[in-house]
């Protein structure tokens, strides 16, 4: 079981037609929850396959990490994963603030965030993402209560305590 299996058990049984994940890196997640969730209609995917300020790429400089040597490797892994659902998939290679221009309020069913895990960067894709999901929609994301002390302190800020969900794989979620 992973983090993809939990998303996978919050989705199965409510809409979740159109969903978007934020932050999608190498495309494992999207690739899992295409093939396992093929009532998805459209399936947004937001990265800006990019190193910047407050993501410094230290992962690619780890001892013994191989499987992406870039970005690049990171996002031609993606497109590779999701070229079968070709139909689907919408990519928008650009930050979230650009790509959340592009989706209209309440029209979402889901979304997962699992970008910039920096506080700043967690609790403005909370404020730019979980509009875009409709009331009834699942607003979720990775890492809380991880090494990522700014997720749990954005996420406990921004979601009431009455709704908020934590699964196993450090997956938090509530419903809108």
């Amino acid at each position: 079981m992973n983090h993809g299996d939990v998303i996978i058990s919050l989705l199965k049984n409510r809409d979740h037609s159109f969903g978007c994940e934020v932050g999608v890196h190498a495309g494992e997640t999207a690739g899992f929850l295409l093939k396992n969730l093929p009532k998805i209609k459209r399936y947004y995917a937001v990265d800006p396959w990019l190193i910047y300020e407050m993501y410094d790429g230290e992962m690619y400089r780890k001892p013994g990490h191989k499987k992406y040597k870039s970005m690049k490797s990171a996002y031609d892994n993606y497109m590779e994963i999701v070229k079968p659902y070709k139909g689907k998939v919408i990519t928008y290679k650009m930050t979230s603030v650009d790509a959340s221009k592009h989706i209209p309020k309440d029209y979402l069913d889901w979304v997962f965030i699992d970008a910039n895990h920096e506080y700043k960067y967690i609790k403005e894709n909370l404020d730019l993402w979980s509009w875009r999901v409709k009331t009834g929609g699942v607003v979720a994301g990775h890492d809380y209560g991880n090494k990522w002390k700014g997720i749990k302190k954005a996420v406990d800020e921004f979601v009431p305590k009455d709704k908020l969900k934590i699964e196993p794989y450090c997956v938090w979620w509530y419903i809108k």
